[in-house]
């Protein structure tokens, strides 16, 4: 009989503990999280936010890992370290937020809308940004290794000092750009458009440039070494100081 009722209470115990622990599960891990108000911080991995309208909100600090933001507005959102890895953004509009510093690695972007939006030290390795709208996106000191952004709207980009090595920007439009000091070495431009851009200083080593559009670009002092520029458009290029795919400086071309 004592064993009996030993039993029983466990049960009890255990069942009660059990129901405490879900009890103190955030809210917000259910499949439509409610983003937080102001000031607080919103944790929603893997949530549904697919075509939410989260315009404006503060989303500093969020947890949106693996959460589902397919199609959402979220224009002039502050998503600053906001923690996106793996998240699904395609199609999803994010013109003018603030992701400085923000964690997008894995994300799936592909056709969404970041015109303007401030992504610097975000980290975007591995992320799936084909086809996005990215006109004067500003990408300074981001990690972007790894990532596939072809046939993506770079036009008049911040890419100064960005990691891009690895990247697929094949068909990508970068006219305009700033690509400083930006490390593209190994990177995928086949028939990428990198008119007037400027990548003074930028790293190119085994770069597949080939039918890339070249014309205009500032290089001074850019690294090409082992570069494939195989039908390359390459005129009124400023060359000063750049190394040349066969390892040679050079002052008036390649």
């Amino acid at each position: 009989m004592r064993r009996l009722c030993a039993l029983i209470a466990l049960v009890v115990v255990t069942a009660a503990l059990s129901a405490a622990g879900l009890a103190a599960r955030p809210a917000s891990m259910g499949p439509g999280c409610k983003v937080a108000p102001k000031g607080a911080w919103t944790v929603c991995p893997r949530a549904d936010l697919a075509g939410r309208n989260l315009a404006r909100k503060d989303l500093r600090n969020a947890n949106l890992a693996g959460a589902d933001l397919t199609g959402a507005t979220l224009t002039g959102a502050d998503l600053v370290t906001a923690d996106l890895k793996g998240a699904k953004l395609a199609g999803a509009r994010l013109d003018g937020a603030n992701l400085g510093f923000a964690d997008l690695s894995g994300s799936v972007s592909t056709g969404a809308s970041l015109s303007r939006a401030t992504l610097t030290g975000a980290n975007l390795s591995g992320s799936d940004f084909s086809r996005a709208n990215l006109l004067r996106v500003n990408l300074q000191g981001a990690s972007v290794t790894g990532a596939n952004l072809s046939r993506a709207n770079l036009t008049n980009a911040n890419l100064a000092g960005v990691n891009l090595a690895g990247a697929n920007l094949a068909g990508a439009t970068l006219a305009g750009a700033n690509l400083v000091g930006a490390n593209l070495s190994r990177a995928n431009l086949t028939g990428a458009a990198l008119t007037n851009a400027t990548m003074s200083g930028a790293y190119l080593l085994g770069t597949n440039l080939s039918q890339a559009n070249l014309s205009g670009v500032t290089l001074l002092g850019a690294d090409l070494s082992r570069a494939n520029l195989k039908g390359a458009k390459l005129g009124n290029i400023a060359w000063f100081g750049a190394i040349c795919p066969n390892g040679k400086k050079t002052t008036r071309g390649c």
